[in-house]
């Protein structure tokens, strides 16, 4: 091979780098093509499309790592080319993009299998791949963009790009070296010195003499007092005693707390503040309802995280801040949103990416601090739907972005009279779950994110519910399947529902009842009336006692449960 090659990754660094998943810096391909029996090497022309579609994605975007040679699922799996094909691949970056990217290589064997390496760094303008437009990384997969939104994006970052700038008064005994050390060891370098990484991520630049330091190294690793280098870099909570502030003799505002330490243990120790202000609520009871956290633990660390990484550390006017209320968790940060993102595209779920500060969340990526770009968002709404709360919230206002998690749940639980025929169905706690979290019906996928059980198992589980009569069979199998409650289980709801809660009424101011009582209550014949109470009394709402004319109806355990419950 003639490409010049330098030591990017020991044995070591490379099999823990393919533990992680693929994402916004990380791309695996394998070099076998499968379609063959037996398989055989990839076609050469696919294998070299691949390395400057990739290569040119990440370099239009803010860099990366592709490891050829590997199967999706992190397995090395190595190649079956001769030395001259290898050549004509490392080539690709220079022969088929334009302008050519300047890639690090390496070659290296895990299990005897040889794995190819690039590491692509950002580009300063738009990389065409010859023929095939602009590629873009966008957290694990490319998509498409025009020269000029690519070129735009680039030329604002280098314009306004705080976190990139040399402060030409800083020097390494700036630096908290063992603040660093700790933060470092979680990436996949964690056997190299502090100093060789921090140049590795670029938040040093080498030099003859003293290397330089980048706003983004102060940010992360500053000695104290960090407000030396940034008067606002930190974090301030905030309770508010109601849902809305109050001011003047009404203020009902208390400052909890205020962080003004590196972005790196400021972190953690926002997550830890937060976790003490987010309480407990019973908002589900019995089988279905339990105790749980105001907000999915995900969802108010990622919003965190997301506050750190993605700020406009250019104003130095305010800090990021979170803001607890009785109905809500507000986190709020300095900047608006960076194009191409959108509130529209954030709330469509689309994965998107375009980062203010790429440094900064290039190594928080990499230490598990947070999701890949493109990834965090759609999962907060994911958490917050698992929880049965509100999606979250997006908006922009006063040049502060703010994502809202509210507590309230999107619905209030099922009828009483619901629960009262679950309860007694011959059922598990799971197919009783499902069956109070979704009464109007459910899909396969429903029911495993419900009970955290796997796509097997759910649906053996559902169609024993078929099998008992519980539930409908779907209509259209296959991954659209949904599945609606049985008629007859309907018609016992309907039934319950026009009965128990004027039963309650009515004994909550008399003793007992009596057949006349019930007529007239309901408006129904003698015989209707007798059929209607025994049904009753069979199924635990009512207890019979006398008998002929002097029998009467007192509450039975199903309706005194039913009460206790309704009054809670």
């Amino acid at each position: 091979m003639k490409s010049a090659v330098r030591a990017l990754f020991t044995e070591s660094e490379l099999r823990a780098l393919l533990d992680r998943e693929e994402g916004q810096f990380l791309e695996f391909k394998s070099l076998w093509d499968q379609s063959r029996d037996p398989p055989g090497p990839l076609d050469r022309r696919k294998a070299r499309d691949f390395v400057a579609k990739n290569v040119a994605a990440f370099a239009n975007a803010d860099g990366g790592t592709l490891l050829l040679g590997v199967e999706d699922d992190g397995t090395p799996s190595g190649h079956g080319y001769p030395e001259e094909v290898l050549d004509k691949l490392f080539a690709v970056p220079e022969q088929r993009l334009r302008p050519s990217v300047r890639c690090v290589v390496q070659r290296i064997f895990i299990n005897r299998k040889e794995i190819l390496i690039f590491q692509v760094p950002s580009a300063l303008g738009a990389v065409m791949f010859i023929g095939n437009g602009f590629p873009y990384r966008v957290s694990d997969h490319v998509v498409h963009e025009p020269q000029e939104v690519i070129n735009e994006r680039k030329d604002a970052y280098r314009r306004v790009g705080y976190e990139q700038r040399i402060r030409q008064e800083a020097t390494l005994e700036d630096i908290d070296f063992n603040l660093a050390m700790q933060f470092l060891k979680s990436t996949v370098f964690r056997g190299r010195s502090t100093e060789e990484l921090l140049a590795r991520y670029g938040l040093i630049i080498p030099r003859a003499g003293s290397p330089a330091i980048t706003n983004a190294c102060l940010l992360l690793f500053a000695k104290p007092p960090i407000t030396r280098w940034h008067p606002r870099a930190g974090i301030r909570f905030f309770r508010v005693a109601g849902k809305e502030r109050l001011h003047g003799r009404e203020r009902n505002v208390t400052q909890i707390s205020r962080i003004d330490s590196p972005v790196s243990s400021a972190i953690l120790e926002a997550h830890r503040l937060a976790k003490e202000q987010i309480r407990r609520s019973e908002k589900l009871h019995d089988l279905f309802f339990r105790e749980m956290p105001e907000y999915p633990e995900f969802a108010w660390q990622e919003s965190v995280v997301n506050a750190f990484a993605h700020r406009d550390y250019e104003d130095q006017s305010r800090e990021i801040e979170v803001w607890f209320f009785n109905d809500r968790m507000e986190v709020k940060n300095p900047g608006e949103l960076v194009p191409p993102v959108t509130l529209d595209l954030l709330r469509q779920r689309k994965p998107v990416h375009a980062s203010r500060n790429p440094l900064i969340v290039r190594l928080l990526a990499d230490v598990g601090l947070m999701r890949e770009e493109g990834e965090g968002i759609p999962r907060i709404f994911d958490e917050m739907e698992g929880s049965f709360l509100r999606p979250p919230e997006f908006t922009i206002e006063a040049g502060e972005f703010m994502v809202t998690l509210r507590n309230e749940p999107t619905f209030t639980g099922p009828s009483q009279e619901w629960q009262d025929i679950v309860q007694t169905m011959p059922l598990s706690v799971s197919q009783k779950r499902i069956l109070l979290a979704r009464p109007e019906g459910f899909a396969n996928e429903d029911y495993r994110h419900l009970n955290n059980v796997d796509r097997d198992q759910a649906y053996r589980e559902i169609q024993d519910m078929v099998s008992k009569g519980m539930i409908m069979p779907a209509e259209a199998p296959g991954r659209g399947a949904f599945y609606h409650i049985a008629p007859d289980l309907r018609e016992a709801e309907a039934f319950l529902q026009a009965r128990l809660p004027r039963l309650r009424e009515y004994f909550a101011a008399r003793k007992y009842l009596t057949n006349a009582a019930f007529r007239e209550m309901f408006q129904v014949l003698r015989v209707r009336a007798v059929r209607e109470l025994n049904r009753l009394v069979r199924e635990g709402f009512l207890k019979l006692q006398g008998k002929g004319r002097g029998a009467r109806y007192v509450p039975g355990p199903g309706l005194e449960t039913s009460a206790r419950v309704g009054n809670k």
